[in-house]
């Protein structure tokens, strides 16, 4: 009853915008009238959550202010590099889009280097060999004799950000995705380093890549492959193919050739032919690393039966 002589009263003042004190409603249950209220709790509609007053939770709030927090947009002003953040990643998407310089030369300063995770060494692979090498060999298009294409392969480039700690690097990140012979019960043997097309798919872990560029817009380093997250993906962890249609191969030589290999480890691994050697497996401890880690958690153990 008390409830149905409060209704009129309560339409009334929530039509005409009057809000009535939320500690006499805690608890109540109000009619809607002509307003629409938000259902808060509940899981069978409006009918059981509409109108019902609770406690507030709690949101905990990083102290923004706290140095651990770089303030990126003071660090980047800091830095007075010549090329604002959407220049760089501009120059950054040029770059990737003319496969990744070999298309356009003219983008790479002439002191550019390549690094990956197996290729370059500690200074970098030098700009005229990365171009030779990059320009060897297509994944989609299958330009070498008998060597693999993924025809529908994908780098999948997002997150694009300039670095606030140092003057013109621009970083992204690469997840790429494609198929041994983009369809399956085919043989056309067009499939992985000229095998039987499998019809499997990839998709790598996400991989941290970056383009660092001169005051000029030039492109001085390129890195790639680094995986992020190893868990994510078919491919065991492991990273590679990066670029939209070519790897780091080089068939002139031996060495730049079994250096571009890393940018399949990891496709090669999710469609069942991994290559036959360690760096091209899901990583495992050594012997070595697993008997530390033994000792360890005995001397763990034993302290804790001792304390």
């Amino acid at each position: 009853m008390a409830l149905f002589l409060l209704s009129p009263v309560c339409s009334a003042l929530s039509d005409s915008g009057v809000r009535l004190p939320s500690s006499s409603l805690k608890g109540k249950v109000m009619p809607t009238g002509s307003q629409v209220w938000p259902a808060i709790g509940g899981t069978a509609g409006f009918h059981r959550g509409a109108g019902r007053l609770g406690k507030k939770r709690a949101r905990l709030v990083p102290a923004a202010s706290d140095s651990m927090f770089l303030d990126e947009a003071a660090a980047l002003k800091a830095l007075d590099f010549p090329l604002s953040e959407a220049e760089l990643i501009s120059a950054a998407k040029a770059f990737l889009f003319y496969g990744q310089g070999t298309e356009k030369p003219e983008l790479l300063a002439p002191e550019y280097v390549f690094m990956g995770p197996y290729v370059g060494g500690a200074d970098g692979l030098p700009r005229d060999e990365y171009l030779k090498a990059v320009g060897g060999f297509d994944l989609k298009a299958a330009a070498l004799p008998s060597i693999a294409a993924f025809p529908d392969l994908n780098p999948r480039f997002h997150h694009f950000r300039a670095d606030p700690l140092d003057a013109g690097r621009v970083w992204f990140t690469s997840q790429a995705s494609g198929t041994d012979g983009a369809a399956s019960g085919t043989d056309s043997g067009s499939g992985f380093l000229g095998g039987k097309p499998t019809g499997k798919a990839f998709s790598t872990p996400p991989q941290a890549c970056s383009l660092k560029f001169d005051a000029s817009g030039l492109a001085i380093k390129y890195t790639i492959g680094h995986v992020m997250e190893r868990s994510l993906g078919n491919t065991g962890g492991l990273g590679g193919v990066v670029g939209r249609t070519r790897s780091v191969f080089s068939v002139d030589k031996p060495l730049g050739w079994l250096g571009g290999l890393g940018g399949i480890f990891g496709p090669a691994y999710a469609i069942g032919r991994p290559l036959p050697f360690p760096e091209a497996r899901p990583w495992r401890p050594s012997k070595r690393y697993r008997l530390l880690q033994a000792a360890s958690q005995l001397a763990t153990s034993i302290s804790a039966d001792l304390g």
